[in-house]
């Protein structure tokens, strides 16, 4: 019982620790096919064993996708993804973010233009607050929409 406890605290000290403001970087695409319109990608990605608060933010971006986006979403405008980052098939696109194990991320792209934005942070901090989690990440998919 103090083992998963423990383990729990240690990755909350972990983001605690992290920068107070979002990542942003920008980065061109090499070698892919130039896009006319915008696209907005949001990236949760995770590992094979998830505690209580890395499920809670899926469900949390999940909700959020499927509420506020769901026509983007159908259109191609906004593209949400779920990877676990210990497949060999996602090995490329978490190293592209950096991801480890959980992790929560926007990437724009408008043309051949890319920038990226970690929400990691943002999703730890509101984790025990749905209302303020779906509203924040509704927030900055809007944002990178309409930039």
């Amino acid at each position: 019982m103090k083992k998963p406890f423990i383990t729990f605290l240690a990755l909350c000290m972990l983001f605690l620790a992290l920068p107070a403001t979002e990542n942003h970087v920008e980065a061109s695409s090499q070698g892919a096919e130039e896009v006319d319109e915008k696209v907005v990608e949001v990236y949760y990605f995770h590992r094979n064993r998830r505690c209580g608060p890395c499920r809670r933010i899926e469900n949390f971006t999940k909700k959020t996708m499927e509420t506020f986006f769901q026509e983007e979403m159908e259109t191609g405008t906004v593209v949400f993804h779920i990877m676990n980052v210990q497949q060999d098939e996602n090995q490329e696109v978490a190293k592209k973010f950096n991801a480890v194990s959980t992790a929560l991320h926007i990437n724009t792209i408008n043309g051949q233009e890319e920038e990226s934005t970690n929400l990691t942070r943002f999703a730890y901090r509101n984790v025990r607050n749905e209302e303020g989690f779906l509203t924040g990440l509704k927030d900055h998919v809007t944002s990178a929409l309409n930039d």
